[in-house]
């Protein structure tokens, strides 16, 4: 599950035109995979578990503010990656 997860968001990226970078990727064996992830002045954190909970983060690095904050779980692994897809893109066009 976490190695097709791994590979949307790839994917995701390079559609993206490489806009978001990936500062660090940490798969926990089964149960756990971890991104942090940075575009201009902003900084996002993904975490994702094995029973589809999905944490996503955003924070403006300058000032620290905390811009988004959502945890939610999903029935299926569908339903997540179009949560995913949605916070990554709305992610990618943030700007000061």
């Amino acid at each position: 599950m976490f190695d097709l997860i791994k590979h949307f968001i790839e994917n995701l990226i390079i559609d993206m035109k490489n806009k978001i970078i990936v500062e660090s990727e940490v798969i926990y064996g089964y149960s756990k995979l971890e991104y942090a992830l940075s575009h201009e002045d902003y900084m996002a954190s993904v975490s994702i578990l094995s029973d589809f909970t999905y944490d996503f983060f955003i924070v403006d690095i300058e000032s620290e503010n905390t811009l988004l904050v959502k945890t939610k779980q999903f029935k299926n692994i569908d339903d997540l990656l179009k949560e995913l897809e949605h916070d990554l893109s709305k992610f990618s066009t943030l700007a000061k």
